[in-house]
């Protein structure tokens, strides 16, 4: 019996060891996580979470009797099988369930951190409580409201604490490579690698307090997203059309053809395309690509179409010019010189206004508007 068991965990160790890999390989990934292969690895990742996971649970490893110094290295390391399954969880592009999908990857987390904690593994916060204490998995976060100013203190201490472990995770996965490592020092490398065990399983609660604070989030708009599709499939059924999903594309040609009115006939127009594609009758076909592409480098303000004389003989053409008129001053006739009579009385007349501007300055009779 005890070597089936010891069987048992050498197989959960390594179904471990490839599941903790197979996590590194997909966060490092350049796959987009909508493509199919992300999703195939994402789900490989999970059924073997899974796998330890059930496991974990039939072995009954943990056990709230019992403490941190009661494990093994080894068996500290599966601790974080459900914080992987979780994250995992979080992975899926489920459009359909995705609140249930984040919901069980809370249960997940609400797991992790209910082990470390019996374990003694992390003390006592507030966050955790805070996590701990909902009853119902899917409450939100307005059901428990956190004073803004007091949620940001405590997401930058917990910033401050991630980045100085992993720092320490860091010396410590160097000394365990073997770089600051000497002969005899087997002793020193278990409690190195207990310690790093131990400070990754920490690490890993700052993480998931953050995380589950999102998914609560998110799972109040994934909630409104199906409530939403659902109004819009009883209003659709109702109203005796299509689902709104299966609506015509805005590309097709005759996407508008089947809502209009022949003015000839006064009934429902018949569609552009049939269902093979054929022409069903004549229609226009409008590019405006060599518009948008005149338009590229044009400047941002409006430039003249026409020139001055252009314009003006267009105004002339429409009647908005006036021309002609009555009959032009004649002009003043020059006097001869050998005239002295006429001379002279200009000669005067000279005089005269000359005497008139010395007797008027200009601006004498406007004295009483200049006074202050």
């Amino acid at each position: 019996m005890e070597k089936g068991k010891d069987t048992h965990e050498s197989s959960l160790a390594v179904n471990f060891a490839r599941a903790q890999s197979k996590l590194q390989a997909i966060n490092n990934t350049s796959l987009a996580s909508s493509s199919e292969e992300y999703q195939k690895q994402a789900r490989n990742l999970i059924e073997l979470l899974r796998t330890c996971s059930s496991q974990v649970d039939s072995l009954s490893l943990f056990s709230s009797n019992e403490t941190v110094e009661d494990y093994s290295t080894s068996e500290l390391k599966l601790i974080l099988v459900n914080a992987y399954l979780g994250e995992a969880l979080q992975k899926l592009n489920s459009r359909d369930d995705r609140a249930a999908v984040l919901e069980d990857a809370i249960s997940q987390y609400r797991l992790f951190l209910t082990t470390c904690q019996a374990l003694s593994i992390i003390k006592q916060s507030e966050d955790i409580d805070r996590i701990l204490s909902r009853k119902d998995k899917s409450a939100s976060a307005k059901s428990n409201p956190v004073d803004a100013g007091t949620s940001r203190v405590q997401k930058i201490e917990r910033f401050k604490r991630m980045r100085a472990m992993q720092q320490s995770i860091a010396e410590l996965e160097a000394k365990l490579s073997g770089n600051d490592a000497t002969e005899g020092d087997d002793d020193d490398m278990e409690e190195v690698e207990r310690e790093h065990a131990v400070k990754l399983i920490e690490l890993k609660v700052y993480q998931v307090i953050d995380d589950i604070d999102m998914l609560h989030s998110e799972i109040e708009m994934a909630k409104q997203m199906e409530a939403m599709k659902l109004k819009n499939a009883d209003q659709d059924k109702r109203e005796g059309s299509a689902p709104r999903g299966d609506k015509e594309p805005d590309w097709r040609l005759d996407s508008q053809s089947y809502s209009q009115i022949d003015p000839r006939t006064g009934k429902a127009a018949h569609p552009i395309l049939n269902s093979s594609g054929q022409p069903m009758r004549p229609f226009i076909l409008t590019n405006d690509r060599q518009r948008i592409k005149d338009s590229v480098f044009r400047p941002d303000w409006a430039l003249p179409t026409m020139t001055v004389d252009e314009y003006l003989q267009q105004e002339q053409e429409r009647g908005n010019i006036i021309s002609g008129g009555g009959k032009e001053p004649d002009e003043k006739p020059e006097i001869d010189d050998n005239d002295h009579e006429a001379l002279d009385a200009d000669t005067l007349k000279k005089r005269d206004w000359d005497d008139f501007k010395d007797d008027n300055p200009r601006g004498m009779g406007n004295r009483g508007g200049n006074r202050g």
